[in-house]
């Protein structure tokens, strides 16, 4: 089953993960999230180009400050692989337009602060990525 289940998050286009620094029980929520962003992604016809099918992953992390020496660096060799790290409040991705592979992280600190809608905020990051870099594929967005 194991085997199975690891397949299949492989063939996912949008997978989801947390940082090393998260506890395990986390993982139902990132199996939902996966499941329900890759749902967002099919019902917007975002698989039907098979010439265009966009991957991301996901990383769930505590705060972005702790990806900044990562975000730096290769921000500094971005320029000549095909682009920087889109830095915004609470998330930041790369995309890689050679292999239109995405990779975010997805800061959730400042959202367990606040501690009511944490779900819908982490889904709300998701969707800013993939439709920031949908859109420039002249992908519907996804809601």
């Amino acid at each position: 089953m194991k085997k199975t289940k690891a397949y299949m998050q492989q063939e996912l286009p949008m997978t989801i993960v947390a940082d090393g620094n998260f506890s395990n029980s986390l993982k139902p929520l990132l199996t939902e999230l996966e499941m329900w962003i890759n749902f967002q992604a099919l019902k917007a016809d975002w698989y039907g180009k098979e010439d265009c099918v966009l991957s991301f992953y996901f990383t769930l992390v505590r705060t972005l400050a702790e990806k900044q020496q990562l975000l730096t660096a290769v921000s500094d060799e971005g320029a000549e692989s095909g682009g920087r790290w889109i830095v915004e409040s609470g998330y930041a991705y790369h995309y890689d337009s050679s292999s239109q592979k995405t990779r975010a992280f997805i800061a959730v600190d400042d959202l367990v602060q606040g501690g009511v809608g944490i779900e819908q905020a982490i889904k709300a990051r998701l969707l800013s990525v993939a439709n920031a870099v949908g859109i420039q594929h002249g992908l519907l967005a996804l809601s």
